[in-house]
């Protein structure tokens, strides 16, 4: 994990899935200290995979003054097959907020985007330093 500066958001811009949306979500988990929970969804659009994670806070000990973040990043499980780096986009931190993001959710390069490949994404949330969860979603066949 990298320490760095988070962007101040004075609002977490909402992804919303549809209830026949094609995302594949995780489904909702608590975070080890029970302070938040945690999703991370994935799907396919115009043949690249992009993704977004979802925050729910349930603890007074994260306020947008706290030291918390939270990370998107995708992953390409069939990188290794070429020697290339698996790890195929990330959001970057962002302030711990309610809500669903990025928006517009992070988007795999076209470049790097490769049919019959496995992906997955996942939602990172760091507090004073510690990682409190690390949520995977479902894999994604291109």
């Amino acid at each position: 994990m990298c320490a760095s500066a988070a962007p101040l958001l004075l609002f977490a811009p909402a992804a919303v899935a549809a209830p026949d949306s094609p995302y594949s979500c995780s489904g909702v988990y608590l975070s080890s200290d029970g302070s938040a929970e945690v999703e991370s969804c994935i799907y396919a659009e115009n043949g690249v995979p992009r993704a977004f994670g979802g925050l729910t806070i349930k603890s007074d000990d994260i306020t947008p003054e706290s030291d918390c973040t939270m990370v998107v990043t995708i992953v390409d499980y069939n990188a290794y097959e070429t020697g290339a780096d698996e790890q195929v986009a990330t959001s970057g931190p962002f302030q711990c907020l309610n809500g669903k993001y990025p928006s517009p959710p992070l988007t795999v390069d076209t470049a790097l985007a490769k049919p019959g490949h496995r992906y997955r994404s996942f939602t990172e949330v760091t507090k004073d330093g510690q990682g409190i969860a690390r949520i995977y979603s479902p894999d994604l066949n291109l």
